[in-house]
């Protein structure tokens, strides 16, 4: 760190410890003077700030015999931290029920309520799981979207077969996802989004949706189907046809793994016409990263100072959205 930066993030330390500054201030200006999230993120970890910063460590990778999807979820409501409050949640999709597991801030502040005053509602996020259905990492995400002040919603898209803890194993569990019909799936996001609506907590302006592999091709997909999402994040997620893009009405931010060439073929020409079109996107792809590789219970594709990285633009990205 050449003097001038160094001169700039002594005197941000300086303020931070004396309380002039707030814990996002902080961060943000250091980022900046260094000119990196990932300088940020050390320099935090130095100077012992990292358990302020981040509410939830990225676990170190699970080395360890496959769960069966119902081990896989009771390990996921094990993780609950003090700051986030959980339970499993249950609304219609036409015929069908679809069970969902819902996290929020246990004691947050009260937000602006956009009719006036102050209340405690929330912005919220639908998050769309893998191809194995629900899982210990996909409740973890939702505790962390609670942990940033989010509520989070985690729909079991197998719901129509039974739920994913009625699965003998992950690969039955996959099995039943190929089962599903896109239609069904676009239809529980609906029925998602509006039980969202009908919560006190939730401000309704203010929901965006999200997902992981299939959930994130999912997410892509869900876009352009609707026109009450705030903000969309595929998680390695193929995108669209591109005669729908033209659909999407919502801001887009993407985030792929850098070899993955089967998800990233059509991310050029879906950027070209996004951009053509006037449509709010934006993609990075991740250095050195695999399909896969924020999920920390798969130790051969997770890449965990990657995954801190992407954690930290998205949430820089949806808390834009919803401020």
């Amino acid at each position: 760190m050449n003097a001038a930066p160094q001169t700039v993030v002594g005197s941000l330390i300086r303020d931070y410890r004396n309380g002039g500054l707030s814990r996002r201030e902080f961060f943000q200006k250091v980022a900046f003077a260094l000119g990196s999230i990932a300088l940020a993120h050390e320099l935090m970890l130095r100077e012992g700030f990292a358990s302020e910063w981040e509410a939830f460590n990225w676990p170190d990778p699970q080395d360890q015999a496959v769960p069966t999807p119902k081990e896989s979820i009771a390990a996921g409501e094990k993780r609950l931290p003090p700051s986030v409050a959980a339970e499993w949640v249950e609304y219609p999709s036409g015929e069908v029920k679809v069970g969902a597991y819902l996290a929020r801030p246990n004691a947050g502040a009260p937000f602006d309520h956009p009719e006036g005053g102050r209340s405690k509602a929330f912005a919220a996020i639908v998050v769309i799981h893998e191809n194995r259905g629900l899982t210990e990492f996909v409740l973890d995400i939702a505790q962390r979207w609670a942990g940033e002040g989010l509520l989070a919603i985690a729909p079991d898209c197998l719901s129509r077969l039974g739920g994913t803890a009625k699965f003998d194993s992950m690969d039955a569990a996959r099995e039943g996802i190929g089962r599903l019909e896109r239609a069904g799936v676009v239809a529980d996001l609906h029925a998602t989004v509006s039980y969202l609506k009908t919560r006190a907590d939730v401000r309704k302006d203010r929901i965006g949706i999200s997902g992981f592999c299939w959930g994130g091709g999912q997410t892509f997909n869900f876009a352009t189907e609707s026109r009450e999402v705030a903000f969309a994040v595929p998680f390695y997620g193929p995108p669209p046809a591109l005669e729908k893009l033209d659909r999407i009405a919502c801001p887009v931010y993407g985030v792929f793994a850098e070899q993955d060439p089967r998800v990233n073929a059509n991310l050029d020409a879906t950027a070209a016409k996004m951009k053509e079109l006037g449509k709010d996107f934006n993609y990075k792809l991740y250095p050195g990263t695999q399909h896969a590789f924020l999920n920390f219970t798969a130790p051969q594709r997770y890449h965990a100072e990657q995954a801190r990285i992407a954690w930290a633009d998205v949430v820089a990205f949806v808390k834009k959205q919803v401020s």
